[in-house]
């Protein structure tokens, strides 16, 4: 069951995962979970609010190249994590400016968990008009669901 919505420079999606809130967690909020959800890079963070986020991996600079970073806005295990993210400098000469705010939440529902990702971009992002073509599907959120379901 996926459902989708959009308003503006607003994305969301909502997907009922068959699998308890702490395996759906992993896929988005540690390494393990991000490189197999996200083309093999890893999150570095210690989490705390308004802490540094980066996503790392394979690219032109090597295997530790920063693809993204943010700033947490909120970390509540198993059940939500809220971060503004920026592409990195290699990607965008105006990174500071162009932005996405990332808020997953985690609703258990009996042995399953239902996932809802809100995308919000700010004006210019080249990112929605990428994620819009893609939309009302998500590659990123069957990822999740598929890591989380053990698949």
């Amino acid at each position: 069951m996926n459902s989708q919505s959009s308003n503006g420079s607003r994305l969301s999606y909502e997907t009922l995962i068959d699998a308890a809130a702490e395996r759906v967690w992993a896929a988005i909020a540690t390494s393990e979970g991000t490189r197999a959800t996200l083309f093999g890079c890893r999150i570095e963070s210690t989490f705390e609010p308004g802490a540094r986020v980066e996503f790392r991996g394979p690219g032109p600079d090597g295997d530790d190249t920063l693809h993204v970073y943010g700033y947490v806005k909120h970390y509540e295990p198993d059940a939500r994590f809220a971060y503004e993210q920026h592409p990195a400098p290699a990607y965008s000469a105006n990174h500071e400016s162009v932005y996405c705010d990332m808020d997953y939440r985690l609703t258990p529902e009996g042995d399953f968990t239902r996932l809802t990702l809100t995308c919000s971009w700010s004006e210019g992002n080249p990112g929605y008009e990428h994620a819009k073509k893609e939309y009302p599907a998500s590659s990123y959120v069957d990822a999740i669901k598929q890591f989380a379901e053990g698949n």
